[in-house]
């Protein structure tokens, strides 16, 4: 059965809604994927930024040398002042990835 149609949540607007309580006026913009709260300010070219991360670290884990299960993680994190400039990236595996963040969110 088909769903019955609804008015727009914004106020003063009599529109019927299209997604999320809305109509095409007041809707969120459409996304490709959903982007966490978290990653909000994670610029547009980060699959490059971080191609050339893992190209320049040579696919390494930079405290281990284990080259299984990598991540690009920032040297200094963005909550700390960081940037997300290729220089302030850096690939870790995902142990040492976790032990650093653990070690950070405890100082």
């Amino acid at each position: 059965m088909p769903r019955a149609k609804s008015i727009c949540m914004s106020a003063g607007c009599t529109s019927v809604t299209v997604r999320s309580g809305r109509c095409e006026t007041h809707a969120p913009p459409k996304r490709g994927w959903q982007t966490s709260a978290r990653n909000a300010n994670r610029p547009g070219d980060f699959h490059k930024r971080r191609a050339l991360v893992l190209a320049r670290d040579r696919f390494t884990c930079q405290r281990c040398g284990s080259r299984n299960d990598l991540e690009v993680d920032h040297l200094i994190p963005v909550a700390k002042g960081g940037t997300w400039d290729v220089a302030n990236l850096w690939v870790l595996c995902h142990d040492c990835h976790w032990r650093k963040t653990h070690y950070e969110d405890r100082t």
